[in-house]
């Protein structure tokens, strides 16, 4: 039997229970009633899909457009932008909250929504929607309206970024940004010379100052930093007078090229300051000066000789099927057969094969002491040799001569001289001997 006491107990109990749940309830009622409204919430404009905005600011009109998945500022002159910083500005819109609604009485004057108002435009095909944004006001509010609609209160999102923030950093600050995908053509004069190089088929190739091979491992390591140079700062649009960046006259420029044909030229100007070595640099056809730090500079600007391909011959080791080295007074033509090469000019003799690797190693991998670009001294000429393919066909021959300091030099019709020491030249012993 239940005793009064427990009765009153339970009875007790269950009446927090219910009020507790009562008040539970209350709350969530009052939070599922309370929703953000914001200012676009009613239109259906397709923010995955912006193609166009226009935003006045400040007097200043700027246009951008997204064009093949890029987006440009197209006014008032054309320049590449940030593509997040782009997605950020049309969130920025399409996250401004609207606080309260104001009378139809208001004067859109007074709230700084008139005509000459500062106003965003954005465009996504099919769509196009306009925001005044007006005066702002206490407590972290401004005044908006859509089109010519009715004036609300809306938090300060949109007007610190659409009107307050530089909007050069919107840009992108990558000086050749698809360069490592589509680069074709480098092409830079300055103090070190002229330098112009092109892509063919997948491969780097030197055009000046010399037409000759060059190390695709170091190639392309070097046109992934020139895809990833970035602008140090801007420093002036639309220049009245290039003369006082010395961009009237540069002293030298860059220029990279892609597969569609287009060139971006880089200019290189006058130092930023008299204790810096930081430059002044400007896009052709870009008005847009901007400072470039040393480092970044010195990038455009490596010693032709460092990019060149070091070894005596481009050829494959797997791709020679015969080899002939001549001398003055000798000549010796081997031939492969499986794992072994074959004296085919001296009675099909087997030759060592450790020798032939040895020759095989110092003219298709050794990377010389030093390179230089001069004239072959013919008259120096030691020897020559000649590989031939599969087919028969020659693939190439490096000639070799050695200077006054008795150092060995291959070269293979390209003006590039390799320098080797003089004890590289001892693996030719076996092979220029009768």
């Amino acid at each position: 039997m239940i005793k009064r006491r427990d009765m009153v107990i339970l009875a007790l109990v269950a009446i927090v229970f219910v009020s507790l749940s009562l008040s539970l309830r209350s709350k969530s009622d009052s939070v599922s009633e309370y929703q953000i409204r914001t200012l676009l919430g009613d239109v259906h404009l397709a923010m995955d899909n912006i193609q166009r905005i226009v935003l006045r600011r400040n007097g200043l009109q700027l246009e951008f457009e997204k064009s093949e998945g890029v987006w440009w500022q197209r006014e008032p002159f054309s320049v590449r932008m940030d593509p997040y910083s782009m997605r950020t500005l049309i969130e920025s819109v399409q996250g401004v909250e609207v606080k309260a609604d104001l009378a139809d009485t208001q004067s859109v004057e007074l709230l700084g929504l008139g005509d000459d108002a500062n106003m965003i435009e954005l465009f996504d095909g099919e769509l196009r929607v306009s925001i005044r944004m007006g005066r702002r006001t206490l407590g972290g509010l401004a005044y908006a309206s859509i089109d010519d609609g009715v004036p609300v209160l809306v938090d300060q999102s949109l007007h610190r970024r659409a009107i307050d923030m530089d909007y050069r950093l919107w840009r992108d600050i990558r000086i050749f940004p698809d360069f490592a995908i589509d680069g074709t053509r480098i092409e830079r004069e300055g103090d070190s010379g002229r330098l112009l190089l092109e892509r063919i088929d997948g491969r780097w190739e030197m055009r000046e100052p010399a037409s000759t091979r060059v190390d695709q491992g170091l190639l392309i390591e070097w046109v992934g930093q020139l895809a990833g140079a970035r602008v140090g700062s801007f420093v002036v649009d639309q220049p009245s007078d290039l003369s006082l960046f010395g961009l009237q006259t540069p002293i030298a420029f860059f220029a990279v090229g892609n597969r569609q044909g287009t060139t971006h030229k880089l200019l290189i100007g006058g130092r930023v300051s008299a204790g810096s070595n930081d430059r002044y640099v400007m896009l052709e056809g870009h008005p847009v000066v901007f400072s470039l730090r040393w480092n970044v500079v010195s990038q455009f600007f490596p010693v032709p000789e460092l990019l060149v391909d070091g070894t005596g011959s481009g050829v494959s080791r797997f791709d020679a099927k015969r080899i002939t080295i001549r001398s003055q007074d000798y000549e010796i033509t081997i031939q492969r057969e499986l794992e072994r090469w074959i004296d085919i000019s001296r009675s099909g003799i087997v030759v060592d094969n450790n020798a032939v690797e040895a020759l095989l190693h110092w003219i298709l991998d050794t990377k010389p002491t030093s390179i230089g670009f001069g004239s072959y001294p013919r008259e120096r000429e030691v020897g020559t040799i000649t590989f031939e393919g599969y087919d028969l066909i020659p693939l190439d021959t490096v000639r070799i001569a050695r200077n006054e300091d008795g150092n060995w030099i291959l070269e293979n019709g390209d003006n590039v001289l390799r320098i080797h020491p003089p004890e590289a030249g001892d693996v030719l012993s076996p092979f220029m001997k009768d």
